[in-house]
């Protein structure tokens, strides 16, 4: 249970433009956006949405500015992309408990300079919740079809089309009115083209646990879990490495203060191949954390270290950690306006595996700010700046490390609910 944070949140995107485009003369005000943007047929409810914006990229290959690497990979190239993504929700009824929805939304990309590149993503998820009683049932699942540029913070940069798919379940019973039992399950799977240099990968994962509510707004838990992760080489025709994992963890979400709200959870994952023979345990740990500061700001704090297979190195697994910070604060009386800050930094190690890439060392810094504009509760718009800079160190192998830096910028509008 995580508190609700005051600000508005960033709806599905842009405004004018879209009246324009489906041949409306008549003043917005004249219009209700119900009568556009939500429509009923029977028990269904149906809302379409819409993005467009422009991205300037001064790096959309992942080149180093190392005059070495360049006579190997060629010069940094940047370009102005335009994009634009329709989609659409479909939901039954209005049920806030029980509830059925589908969604889907395309994505396309056109690049000025290089308009061999240009492509479009579709991507599809279906998520239920029933309640019945004591017992509680959620499940989502999601498909997506990629065909863009593919290889940031990773090793390998190539343009392929790839199928990723993810399936979550998760059931729950209140044995009393403050504790409760619970399974679930998940499966995600990455499956590249078979020409593609990438891994194809997959992950599985069950998990049991209890949770008990120490008050209205906390509860804490644990759980023991089993998966496997497991990658094929080249695009699925190399060879099958599968990795087991099982661990167990300790942790509490809700309202830790008036003004503190999230989840933590720290337990320990061991992990072993009976291909490689390696067997190493790792510390796991997850925190999402929402800080209010104020009535207009709030300060936000994500963490993860965890096992991971990867794509561009299919015959080793590696433990990585990942923190994130973002600063948001509204301006104005009206709280229209929203202005940003983040900073994130990755680690990726390879340290304890076997394989060809062993003793790597993955890194990512990033940092960026945005500017929203909430015109409308339907309507809005955002600019924003990014800048990453990866390396990957392979101390086996000094000519095929790499590094390089990325500057973005994106102005981009949303309409839809």
């Amino acid at each position: 249970m995580q508190k609700t944070f005051t600000f508005k949140p960033r709806l599905k995107h842009g405004a004018a433009l879209f009246y324009g485009m489906i041949g409306f003369g008549a003043p917005l005000s004249a219009l209700e956006s119900e009568d556009l943007l939500h429509y009923r047929v029977g028990n269904v409810n149906i809302r379409p949405q819409f993005t467009g914006g422009m991205v300037y990229n001064d790096n959309i290959f992942f080149r180093s500015d190392d005059a070495s690497r360049q006579l190997l990979a060629g010069p940094k190239e940047g370009d102005l992309i335009n994009q634009i993504g329709p989609g659409v929700t479909f939901t039954l009824g209005e049920n806030p408990i029980n509830t059925l929805s589908f969604s889907y939304n395309y994505l396309h990309r056109f690049y000025t300079d290089h308009s061999d590149v240009s492509s479009g993503d579709h991507f599809a998820g279906l998520s239920a919740a029933v309640t019945s009683g004591k017992v509680r049932v959620s499940t989502s699942h999601n498909l997506s079809y990629l065909t863009g540029i593919q290889g940031g913070g990773q090793m390998i940069v190539e343009q392929s089309n790839r199928l990723q798919f993810s399936d979550q379940l998760r059931i729950s019973l209140d044995l009393t009115p403050k504790s409760d039992v619970y399974f679930s399950g998940s499966y995600r799977e990455t499956d590249q083209a078979e020409t593609s240099r990438f891994a194809d990968t997959s992950n599985w994962n069950i998990a049991g646990g209890y949770g008990f509510k120490y008050s209205e707004g906390l509860r804490f838990f644990s759980q023991l879990s089993y998966g496997q992760q497991a990658t094929v080489a080249r695009g699925g025709r190399g060879t099958e490495r599968v990795w087991d994992l099982v661990g167990g963890s300790i942790g509490a979400e809700g309202e830790f203060t008036e003004k503190l709200t999230g989840t933590l959870q720290f337990g320990y994952q061991q992990r072993s191949s009976d291909l490689t023979g390696i067997s190493a345990g790792a510390p796991t740990v997850t925190a999402e954390l929402e800080q209010l500061l104020g009535d207009r700001t709030m300060l936000a704090l994500t963490y993860t270290r965890a096992n991971q297979v990867n794509a561009d190195a299919a015959d080793t697994a590696s433990v990585s950690d990942n923190i994130r910070l973002t600063l948001r604060r509204a301006l104005g009386n009206r709280e229209k306006w929203f202005a940003s800050m983040f900073g994130n930094y990755s680690q990726n190690d390879f340290s304890s595996s076997s394989g060809s890439v062993n003793g790597r060392s993955d890194t990512l810094f990033s940092y960026g700010g945005g500017l929203d504009y909430q015109i409308q509760e339907w309507l809005s718009s955002s600019l924003t700046y990014t800048f990453a800079d990866f390396s990957a160190d392979i101390p086996s192998q000094p000519l095929s490390s790499i590094d390089y830096q990325v500057n973005m910028i994106s102005l981009t509008a949303n309409i839809g609910f």
